[in-house]
């Protein structure tokens, strides 16, 4: 079986700017950014040269228009996307890494994902709507 047969969710090629911080057996990385190269609501393949260990325990945090929510099928009410109507959200998700390629990792997200609506300020800090 291929592994595009065993996928649950539908991958959309994104490049999305993504912040994490891991946990390895050697200790608690320091954040680091990357881009996806695509992404699920069940996971994402981040580009690098330098992947994580496998089974490493991540924390990602990433920055999403409303129709790319809508796209990815994260699980949110109809009345909660009508709230948010034009507006960028950012999703807090944990994962583990489970495999490497030449050119990046795939990270499965848990199922616990967070999604806030948030505004940036011209300065690009970001703060919660």
């Amino acid at each position: 079986m291929s592994a595009e047969e065993r996928r649950h969710h539908e991958r959309f090629s994104m490049e999305i700017q993504v912040k994490m911080t891991a946990e390895t057996w050697s200790g608690k990385t320091p954040m680091m950014e990357f881009l996806t190269a695509n992404i699920s609501a069940g996971g994402a393949f981040i580009e690098t040269d330098a992947p994580l260990p496998l089974a490493s325990r991540v924390r990602l945090e990433f920055l999403l228009a409303l129709e790319n929510l809508e796209a990815l099928k994260f699980i949110v009410s109809l009345e909660t996307l009508k709230a948010w109507k034009g507006k960028r959200v950012w999703i807090s998700a944990s994962g583990i890494v489970v495999r490497h390629e030449t050119d990046g990792m795939g990270i499965m997200f848990d199922e616990n994902y967070q999604i806030n609506p948030m505004v940036t300020s011209d300065d690009g800090e970001k703060k919660e709507a």
